[in-house]
C-alpha cells in the first residue's frame, strides 16, 4: 500500500512541476494584459475631462512612446520622466512612474471629436504583438465621451 502512495504522491509531484511554469506564464501574461487596459482607462478619463471643458479631446498627438520600445530595452521598460515630457503627454497628464511593457500613443481627431489612444507591446519579446486601442468619440453636443475598446494580437508570420 505504502509504496502504491509513494507512486502516486510522486506522479503528483511530477505534475505539478510540469505544469508551474506554464501556469506562472499564463498568470503573467495575464497580469502584463491588465497593464495596458489600466492605463487605456486613466488616458480615457483624462480625456473625458478636458471634454466635459473644452467640448473637444486634446489636439495634440503624443507618441509612440517610448522608443525604442520596451523589448530593445530588455523586456521591460523602465520608467524615465522625459519620455513623458512631451507636450501631447503634458496636456493629458500622463506619464509612467514604474515599469511597464507596452508603448502608448495617442492619435486625436484634427476636428477634435474623436481620439484613438494605443498600447502595444510584445510581451514575450517574441515577435507576438498585442495592440489594444481605446476609442473615444466625443457627442454631437460635446458633453459626453463614448469608449469603444479592441484588441489585436498579430503573429511574426500574418
Amino acid at each position: 500500500m505504502w509504496r502504491r502512495l509513494r507512486y502516486v504522491l510522486g506522479l503528483a509531484a511530477l505534475c505539478a512541476l510540469a505544469t508551474c511554469p506554464s501556469a506562472k506564464r499564463a498568470c503573467t501574461a495575464d497580469v502584463q494584459a491588465r497593464e495596458s487596459d489600466a492605463l487605456l482607462d486613466y488616458v480615457g478619463d483624462r480625456i473625458a475631462e478636458v471634454v466635459a471643458t473644452t467640448g473637444k479631446v486634446p489636439p495634440v498627438a503624443a507618441g509612440p512612446t517610448p522608443v525604442p520600445g520596451c523589448c530593445e530595452q530588455g523586456g521591460a521598460c523602465n520608467a524615465d520622466s522625459v519620455s513623458w515630457d512631451a507636450p501631447g503627454w503634458r496636456a493629458l497628464g500622463f506619464s509612467i512612474d514604474g515599469s511597464f511593457r507596452y508603448t502608448y500613443q495617442y492619435e486625436p481627431d484634427p476636428m477634435g471629436a474623436s481620439a484613438i489612444v494605443r498600447a502595444t507591446g510584445d510581451l514575450a519579446c517574441d515577435g507576438t504583438s498585442r495592440v489594444d486601442e481605446l476609442h473615444v468619440s466625443v457627442d454631437a453636443d460635446g458633453t459626453s465621451v463614448t469608449r469603444t475598446y479592441s484588441h489585436i494580437v498579430t503573429h511574426p508570420d500574418d
